[in-house]
């Protein structure tokens, strides 16, 4: 029965469904704790959602389990523990005595586990246990233990299911987590709860969106009515045009490398003339030898981060009423202006210089932050908890 379950959630996965797929993998494991194969389908399943707490949670506890060596498993890990020496080092350490693991991969793991650990062993040394666990630096067993959506799910009758998710959805606090779990539950409640919420124009422009998405993750295809600005739209869950995704839109991509061509620029990796004859293109994609400099630019992540989130802030939004991407230069700008804003505002620091004036990029900047009206406020929030510290 759960090699049944589990190529039902290959099928789901392979169709981009991926709410429907984590499920069958979840229920597969059920079934049989050793079926690798389901256990590699869940995580893929939950990262492809960026339900990256859940992915966590689920490595740790397949590292609990004597299955076979998974590479797979391996670069799901490095990405999701990576802020986590703790439990990094001991998810390497116990992949290097599973079988299927040869001798110089577990020579690679053991020192690794090593190196992990020391690194630990000094941040606690300087900033103590408990201040590494409030930023999310757990042990192992910790992030096995941890109690996720699809737990609850399982464990509790159907019907008790979509009664507590029926109360969520008349709370504008709750709803968007009644969102998250019915994109998980194939049945066609699920259906009909995401669809009403897609049309009722009470609830937050950006659930609307997640609850489209969501009926998309659980398999729904065909056309999808979403209500935004007291207008009705028909979505196409097949094709979405535009594109419907949790990560930042395929059509940002151009508007990110120019972003970076500039910094990269302002740090010598790149020349003027480079800069000038690239950044007011539309192409999709740069030159590969230019786009290997950027790879040098040394862009802090936190920075990119944050200009994602206010990206797919003002997406979601106003989905399906989101601007073309054309003249890129000017977008790039506009990220440019926010990002700055922030790094002045919340890390007092800003080394790349002035960033070029733009009429049309301070347009395109005040479209993407009228989604974040609280980005401001946060930074003057920041700024003066930074000062106070300094006194």
């Amino acid at each position: 029965m759960s090699q049944d379950v589990n190529g039902l959630g290959r099928h789901y996965l392979q169709a981009e469904s991926y709410g429907a797929s984590a499920f069958c993998f979840y229920r597969a494991i059920l079934e049989d704790p050793n079926n690798g194969s389901a256990w590699n389908g869940l995580v893929l399943s939950l990262s492809l959602m960026r339900r990256e707490n859940d992915a966590q949670t689920i490595l740790a506890r397949f590292a609990r389990h004597p299955l076979p060596y998974d590479k797979d498993m391996v670069t799901f890990a490095l990405m999701m523990y990576q802020q986590s020496p703790l439990a990094m080092s001991e998810w390497v350490r116990a992949m290097s005595v599973r079988f299927g693991v040869n001798a110089q991969e577990r020579e690679a793991f053991t020192q690794m586990a090593d190196d992990l650990e020391l690194n630990y062993t000094d941040l606690v040394s300087r900033h103590g246990e408990e201040v590494l666990k409030e930023q999310g630096m757990f042990s192992l067993e910790e992030f096995a233990d941890r109690r996720i959506e699809l737990d609850w799910l399982m464990s509790e009758p159907i019907d008790t299911v979509y009664g507590v998710i029926q109360t969520w959805l008349e709370d504008p606090e709750s709803v968007l987590s009644a969102v998250r779990m019915l994109c998980m539950m194939p049945d066609v409640r699920s259906e009909k709860l995401l669809r009403r919420v897609c049309r009722n124009e009470e609830v937050d422009g950006k659930t609307r969106t997640h609850a489209l998405l969501a009926l998309r993750w659980l398999g729904v295809r065909g056309n999808a009515r979403i209500h935004k600005m007291e207008e009705s739209f028909v979505i196409n869950l097949d094709n979405p045009v535009p594109e419907l995704t949790v990560s930042v839109p395929a059509a940002y991509k151009p508007v990110l490398d120019r972003m970076k061509l500039w910094i990269a620029k302002q740090q010598g990796v790149v020349t003027e003339e480079e800069y000038e004859q690239h950044a007011s293109t539309d192409e999709v994609e740069l030159p590969a030898e230019l786009a290997d400099k950027l790879e040098q630019a040394d862009v802090p992540s936190v920075l990119q981060e944050v200009v994602h989130a206010l990206i797919r802030s003002a997406y979601d939004q106003y989905y399906p009423l989101v601007p073309g991407i054309r003249g890129t230069r000017q977008w790039s700008i506009a990220l440019l202006m926010l990002m700055k804003d922030y790094a002045v505002g919340v890390m007092n620091a800003w080394p790349y210089g002035e960033i070029e004036k733009d009429e049309t990029a301070v347009l395109h900047r005040n479209w993407i932050i009228s989604a974040s009206r609280d980005f401001y406020d946060n930074i003057e929030i920041a700024r003066k908890l930074r000062e106070s510290q300094l006194g």
